[in-house]
């Protein structure tokens, strides 16, 4: 029982780890002079969290959540073959396969003064997107001439490794796209937990497939260490998946330490991206980056115990205050955000060694 009631308290916390803190109190330290942000905001008002409305459940157990013009496609297009009408089911793939298209030819008309990593990984993406797309297509004809009748025969049509590069458009997505759902890992996590102390192992395993998707599709928008760490990541949660359908993962350290490991890498990547975004003056973007990146500083902290809650918890305030201020185009300085992200790494290392993560935060230049 006390077990039990650990974890249930890790998810209690979990939960409340989603509620923003206050900014933290003016220090009074000499500061750099305050500028405006000049970017313009993604959207006229703060992008606000929500959850996906449907999820694409593959024959393999894995699961990807319905987010854009192409997952809705293919969605529609399963749904359409399960009820035998193969001519909806080949009209909505060519319908996705227009959509990855048009998001295939948006990776190579990326602003010029993106990283050369990001570059290279956007042309990677675009290659492997056409091939993925012309799949897509022949499905489709296969579909229409009756050849290819059920969900099953489409998911050995469109296997893991072509699904890995379908989930490669990620890198392409905005805020509007990407932020909304940036909470939901934590939010399937602390199901499980709920659900493992019940032990409701099956329904644990499927909520922790459902986070894995995120830590998924957020390894494509990804490069380097950080990505190796993401998709780490992923593939530690779908071992622990498999575990739990099998009722052997009997430690809940290891479905915890899975948790805060996965959350690690989330805040390592967003914490990356919003450095790539601030080298292209995409202040807001940045901020919603850095918004996303205390959040799962937070949410990781909150897994590894209550201590290292406690020594993230002002990191990640200070972090989202300043990027909400670049989010709303606020004042802010220079030197608050440099001091921004140099206090976001030093959380997130730190809280790498409590966990044994190996990806580290990288340093960032902000300046002059």
């Amino acid at each position: 029982m006390k077990r039990h009631q650990t974890i249930l308290a890790a998810a209690a916390v979990a939960v409340f780890t989603q509620l923003p803190f206050a900014a933290l109190a003016q220090t009074g330290k000499p500061v750099a002079a305050a500028v405006p942000a000049p970017a313009a905001n993604t959207s006229a008002t703060p992008i606000a969290a929500k959850a996906p409305t449907d999820w694409i459940e593959y024959e393999d157990l894995t699961v990807t959540p319905v987010l854009d013009d192409v997952s809705s496609h293919l969605a529609a297009a399963r749904a359409a073959l399960a009820q035998k009408d193969n001519a909806k089911a080949a009209e909505s793939l060519q319908a996705a396969s227009r959509a990855l298209q048009a998001q295939g030819e948006r990776a190579a008309k990326l602003d010029r003064q993106r990283a050369a990593a990001d570059m290279k990984a956007a042309k990677d993406a675009q290659a492997r997107m056409a091939v993925v797309t012309k799949q897509i297509d022949a499905a489709a004809l296969q579909v229409k001439a009756g050849k290819l009748n059920s969900t099953a025969e489409l998911d050995r049509t469109l296997g893991k490794a072509q699904r890995a590069d379908l989930e490669r458009r990620w890198l392409l997505s905005d805020a509007t796209t990407w932020y909304p759902v940036s909470e939901e890992p934590q939010r399937h996590f602390g199901a499980a937990a709920e659900a493992y102390a019940k032990k409701d192992y099956k329904a644990a395993a499927a909520e922790v497939r459902k986070a894995a998707s995120y830590v998924r599709l957020e390894a494509a928008r990804a490069t380097g260490d950080v990505k190796k760490g993401l998709d780490g990541a992923a593939a530690d949660l779908a071992r622990v998946a498999t575990a739990l359908d099998k009722g052997t993962l009997k430690a809940e350290k290891d479905l915890v330490t899975a948790f805060a490991k996965a959350d690690h890498a989330l805040a390592l990547g967003h914490r990356a991206r919003a450095a790539e975004s601030w080298a292209r003056k995409a202040y807001d973007q940045m901020g919603y980056e850095l918004k996303a990146a205390a959040h799962g500083l937070e949410s990781g902290a909150a897994w590894a115990g209550k201590e290292a809650k406690a020594a993230a918890s002002a990191t990640a305030a200070d972090a989202r205050a300043v990027g909400d201020k670049l989010v709303s185009g606020g004042v802010w300085a220079k030197d608050e955000v440099a001091k921004g992200f140099e206090a976001l790494g030093s959380g997130l290392n730190k809280l790498g060694q409590v966990i044994g993560a190996k990806t580290k935060a990288a340093p960032v230049q902000v300046g002059a």
